[in-house]
């Protein structure tokens, strides 16, 4: 991200962070209702389209706060939910499994493909990594890690990530689940990115 004006550089650090650590709370920025065409597909920016997935995936907000920064953040969740105090001291809505998705319109080919490593390292230090694998999903090829939470204060157990570039955009996607949660995350997660279609002049 060198060269990167300060302000989105922190901006991009402060939502990443939060995917990569398992966080139950969405970033602070103010939500906004999720905005959904007539089949249930949502736009991401400029350049992803998500496609109605897996009934067990509701979606709950997406947010274009950051849009000025380039960053664009949406989540789903599953199974039942229930009050859980966060770091910060603030009640929030514990899911069983969360899905954040986190895209970045960065300057170019080269620094999407930068900022793409420094999330998946970022991804390495902050969890137990069980397995890593290159998959593709409808068409576009993504980095996929299994791991466990290695944050003691985390209420999620366990997760899988995947991770690409695409054209002038880096992508985070992040499936993480409480321990008792018993759907397979790696189903999950492969069946919602052949939900994702991208669109690019690359």
């Amino acid at each position: 991200m060198k060269g990167r004006p300060a302000k989105k550089y922190v901006c991009c650090l402060a939502v990443a962070a939060m995917l990569l650590t398992g966080g139950c709370a969405a970033p602070q920025i103010e939500e906004e209702v999720p905005e959904t065409d007539a089949e249930g597909n949502l736009a991401v920016g400029t350049v992803l389209t998500v496609a109605k997935p897996d009934d067990r995936l509701k979606l709950l907000e997406s947010n274009t706060a950051l849009a000025a920064q380039g960053m664009y953040y949406a989540t789903w969740v599953a199974g039942d939910s229930e009050p859980y105090e966060n770091s910060d001291g603030e009640t929030v809505d514990l899911y069983d499994a969360q899905l954040y998705l986190l895209l970045e319109d960065a300057d170019d080919t080269a620094k999407a493909g930068e900022d793409m490593e420094d999330w998946l390292e970022q991804a390495r230090d902050n969890y137990e990594v069980s397995q890593e694998e290159q998959i593709s999903c409808n068409g576009q090829d993504y980095t996929m890690i299994t791991y466990t939470c290695k944050d003691p204060d985390s209420p999620y157990d366990r997760g899988v990530s995947a991770f690409a570039a695409v054209g002038d955009c880096a992508v985070c996607i992040e499936l993480t689940c409480v321990e008792d949660y018993e759907d397979d995350l790696r189903d999950l997660l492969t069946g919602f990115l052949e939900c994702c279609t991208y669109s690019t002049d690359n």
